[in-house]
């Protein structure tokens, strides 16, 4: 059946050469088809992967395989049908097929094509069938799988000359290819401006071989006299591929009075005319459909496995990123916990400077009070009392603060327990030299003294004396 149109983007066709295959790679547009590239492909290496490989562009940018089959490979058969859209065309062949086909329908691969410009006064139009051998077939696109060459189309590029796209000037066109050892005779018969018949002969090239193809061709003439269609003296059109011997031309002088030699098309222009046509068309070709079907399910999987590869790769650049970014963040933490040490060492010692610094002026500050109470206590002491003792204490309390005691010990007359009374109460009230910030309401906190006890007050009656004994608590740290 035939295929919905597809818009090609580049097209590549691969054709078997004489040392190797020869790669022609083609832009196709709308407007024209354009050469862009044509590699030679050595024997035994594979067509250039990115050249002839699909990946996920070709489905934004399609690309088109086309391999090719050699004519003496194909049958051709003319026939008449009634005008009919594009996709009725081979179901209306596909009834005739057995007539035209000189093998058994399972063993072939066959296509259709309306010739142009064939439509006739009664309606009928003129096709082209195109019947080839599957093993061949098959044979040719095993090959090109070997090499990595999905192909998606075959074609016969020299049926382009044979067939063009417009019609031709009446007469018989024969090309004539020399091979090896054989001569392949094309034959297409044209009048009034239609494709009358195609013949195709593939005869060793010996002179018996060139007597045989004038009575194959005297034969043809004879059946389109019957038929109606062939005129008394038809115009020989004769193109000449490779070194054909001109035996040939006197041969066929004798089925012809005119001979008329065309310069045959370069295998440039036959590549780009196949590819012209390809591109347009929506007949399927010679392309056996399970093999499509495989290079499909085939382009498919590369395209998962280009995913599942690409999933893999962002997951592992990921994954890369990840660990470059937590190494990037455990050296700047390593950076900051250096930095915190440093700090905390330093701050340590700050602290522990600060500590002794607290305890200098603390020394300070009791030595001074010591020196400050010492003067205080020795210029108020009545003169019947006597110092035995002067002792400075200080000591942490429970609370963290820093308490000072003066113990004041001495010894008086017997009777003199008043004068203890009297001194222990004017120690309460000895006050401290006050500082410019203080003000006088804070004439409380300048007291020398937050407490004065007394510890000790007893009678030594031999030495006939009163033995007493002071404490007094510094106010303040």
């Amino acid at each position: 059946m035939a295929g919905k149109k597809t818009k090609w983007s580049s097209c590549n066709l691969l054709e078997s050469a004489t040392e190797g295959s020869r790669l022609f790679q083609f832009s196709v547009s709308s407007n024209k088809v354009k050469l862009s590239g044509d590699l030679r492909v050595a024997e035994g290496d594979d067509p250039p992967a990115k050249a002839v490989g699909k990946d996920w562009s070709d489905l934004l940018s399609r690309k088109l395989n086309i391999t090719t089959l050699p004519p003496e490979k194909v049958f051709l058969r003319v026939v008449e049908l009634p005008e009919c859209e594009p996709d009725e065309l081979l179901p209306m062949v596909e009834f005739q097929i057995e007539e035209l086909s000189p093998l058994p329908i399972a063993q072939t691969v066959w296509s259709a094509e309306v010739v142009p410009g064939s439509t006739s006064t009664e309606g009928n139009q003129t096709v082209l069938v195109m019947i080839a051998e599957r093993v061949e077939v098959e044979g040719r696109l095993d090959e090109l799988e070997a090499v990595n060459y999905l192909a998606d189309r075959v074609e016969v590029p020299l049926l382009r000359e044979l067939v063009p796209g417009e019609p031709r000037e009446d007469g018989a066109h024969i090309q004539l290819v020399q091979g090896a050892d054989s001569v392949l005779a094309l034959v297409s018969w044209w009048f009034d401006s239609r494709l009358r018949d195609v013949n195709s002969f593939n005869l060793p090239d010996t002179a018996a071989s060139r007597d045989a193809l004038v009575e194959k061709i005297n034969s043809v003439a004879l059946a389109g006299e019957v038929a109606g269609w062939m005129p008394g003296e038809p115009t020989c059109h004769l193109v000449k591929r490779g070194d054909v011997a001109g035996g040939w031309n006197a041969a066929l002088a004798k089925c012809f009075d005119s001979i008329r030699e065309v310069e045959p098309m370069s295998e440039v222009d036959l590549a780009t005319a196949a590819v012209e046509f390809a591109s347009r068309t929506t007949a399927p070709g010679l392309m056996i459909e399970d093999y499509s079907l495989r290079n499909r399910q085939r382009y498919q999987d590369s395209l998962w496995m280009e995913g599942v590869k690409g999933a893999i790769a962002i997951m592992l650049m990921g994954l890369l990123g990840f660990f470059v970014y937590g190494s990037m963040l455990q050296s700047t933490l390593d950076d900051k916990i250096s930095l915190v040490t440093v700090q905390t060492n330093l701050f340590t010692k700050a602290l522990s400077l600060k500590a002794k610094v607290e305890t200098l002026e603390k020394q300070k500050a009791l030595k001074y009070a010591a020196l400050q109470a010492w003067a205080k206590v020795s210029t108020g002491l009545p003169g019947e009392l006597k110092f035995t003792e002067l002792a400075f204490a200080s000591g942490r309390s429970l609370d963290g603060n820093t308490s000072r005691e003066l113990r004041i010990s001495g010894a008086a007359e017997a009777g003199k327990v008043t004068l203890i009374d009297d001194y222990q109460e004017a120690l309460t009230r000895m006050t401290r030299p006050m500082t410019r910030m203080e003000s006088v309401n804070e004439k409380e906190k300048a007291l020398l003294f937050s407490r004065v006890r007394a510890e000790t007050i007893r009678q030594d009656t031999r030495k006939n004396q009163t033995i007493w004994s002071l404490v007094c608590e510094f106010n303040g740290e």
